[in-house]
């Protein structure tokens, strides 16, 4: 038996599927629009939170580099510390790290952003058992992960178990980190 396909019957079913891609699509931006202030507000607020857990010290900021580097300042307006943005590729993202350097050494790490990561592996760098092994590195030296090959001066952090690759770029973002408050920095000061 043979069907006989009539222009109707694809003219219909084409209609119905591209009048509900349209009202999906309008639905998408609608919820975009509706939420991309508050996601951005949420955004800007973890940055502000993990800044203070970087320069504890710092009762205000001021932007050095737009959305990277931030000098920290106490009441008296004298800086007591450096907080810096730097990203990594971790194992199912992008890791986003905030460091905090001060004098010539770490202050603090913090890890803001590793929702990519693995739970219970990946995820646990941002345990403070794990982000306090950078507290009092010099900024004079490479940081690498124990379980790689480092040259001799290198100064080392335990990896978390089972989570190397995020662990490696915790710690990638921490260098990049210092580089930049080398660059920036100590330069500008000589």
């Amino acid at each position: 038996m043979r069907v006989k396909i009539t222009p109707k019957a694809i003219l219909i079913p084409t209609i119905s599927l591209f009048l509900i891609c349209l009202v999906v699509t309008a639905a998408l931006a609608l919820t975009n629009n509706v939420t991309a202030e508050r996601i951005a507000a949420n955004e800007e607020e973890s940055k502000n939170v993990s800044m203070k857990n970087v320069c504890p010290e710092a009762q205000s900021f001021e932007e050095l580099i737009p959305d990277v580097m931030y000098e920290g300042k106490n009441e008296g307006g004298e800086t007591v510390g450096y907080a810096i943005s730097t990203s990594s590729q971790g194992y199912g993202g992008l890791v986003w790290v905030m460091t905090g350097i001060y004098d010539g050494e770490i202050i603090g790490v913090d890890v803001f952003y590793n929702d990519d990561e693995t739970p219970g592996l990946g995820k646990n760098t941002s345990n403070e058992a794990f982000r306090d092994q950078y507290k009092g590195l010099n900024v004079n030296e490479d940081i690498a992960v124990s379980k790689d090959d480092t040259p001799g001066n290198a100064q080392t952090v335990d990896a978390v178990t089972s989570a190397t690759i995020s662990s490696r770029a915790v710690t990638k973002a921490v260098n990049e980190a210092v580089k930049l408050y080398n660059e920036n920095i100590i330069k500008e000061g000589e």
